[in-house]
């Protein structure tokens, strides 16, 4: 029989439905088997296509390209549209050009070591029991593919509000993840031949700025 949980606000407790205790656990069960997965790949490279929405100000932006990562810590998202905008992890730190927008400067910034900054796989799908409150949505399809749509909120403070990933219903391989962010922003990433342990070339976590970029450390 399935039991009802509680849920505590102030100082009343409240009965949560059978339904949402099975959501909550299918999901956790998900994600966890989806990390077990993911802890034996060494890289990762797959296409993708990104939609940034900015609601405040109503307007949208998408770009494509390809991207790289490598255990524990190399990740590279190099775009085609626009061309040429990167970011790069490179083991010390994590660049960001974006000549689309100003080509001018780039930004240079340390890596927090506690959570996956860029990469998104090291970030949702590291240890993710004890980042984030988890909770199965539903069945849908992306980009023709059969998902389970997940639904992820923060345990801690962290530079978004919540997250929802959407995990291929034949291995829980992740195809999408969208991004709510502190100021309101939306940003969906749609992943497209998704490979494992495939070979990368040496200088695709590397970013040396173009000549006369102004550098900014952050």
């Amino acid at each position: 029989m399935i039991q009802k949980g509680l849920f505590a606000v102030g100082s009343g407790f409240f009965l949560l439905s059978p339904l949402v205790v099975m959501g909550q656990d299918r999901g956790m069960d998900l994600i966890t088997e989806a990390s077990r997965q993911y802890a034996s790949v060494s890289t990762i490279c797959a296409d993708f296509n990104q939609h940034l929405m900015n609601p405040l100000l109503r307007q949208e932006r998408s770009g494509a390209g390809r991207l790289c990562q490598a255990r524990p810590n190399l990740f590279a998202m190099r775009f085609t549209d626009p061309e040429g905008d990167v970011i790069v992890a490179d083991g010390e730190s994590v660049w960001y050009y974006v000549p689309s927008t100003d080509d001018k400067q780039a930004f240079r910034g340390s890596i927090d070591q506690s959570t996956g900054g860029p990469d998104f796989h090291r970030e949702f799908l590291y240890e993710p029991e004890t980042k984030y409150d988890v909770t199965y949505e539903a069945v849908d399809e992306v980009a023709g593919i059969e998902t389970h749509r997940l639904s992820l909120i923060p345990l801690e403070r962290t530079s978004y509000r919540s997250a929802v990933l959407w995990l291929d219903q034949r291995g829980l391989v992740l195809r999408q993840v969208r991004v709510t962010e502190e100021n309101g922003n939306e940003r969906t990433i749609t992943l497209r031949g998704v490979d494992f342990d495939v070979a990368i070339p040496g200088d695709w976590f590397s970013f040396t700025p173009p000549p006369g970029v102004l550098v900014i450390s952050r």
